[in-house]
């Protein structure tokens, strides 16, 4: 019960930058469940296409840092 190896998971608030299952997303929504039993936290995260996903915290990893960050090129606030 509780996290491999004995450690803690991580918990994240709501925005923060996370990776699930190698993508990046940011928290929108959190639900902390602190039963001792088997902490699992539930969160909602959105990632940058705008799509959301409900995951729990054994789903989530600390975002990984890309070697290069490349914003969006097409934005629709940009035309007129």
């Amino acid at each position: 019960m509780g996290a491999p190896n004995g450690l803690a998971m991580p918990r994240f608030k709501v925005g923060d930058t996370v990776s699930v299952e190698g993508s990046r997303a940011r928290v929108v929504w959190l639900s902390e469940n602190a039963n001792e039993i088997e902490a699992m936290d539930e969160y909602i995260v959105e990632f940058e296409d705008k799509r959301r996903q409900f995951v729990i915290s054994s789903k989530l990893e600390p975002k990984q840092t890309p070697s290069v960050y490349h914003r969006e090129r097409n934005s629709d606030s940009c035309r007129t």
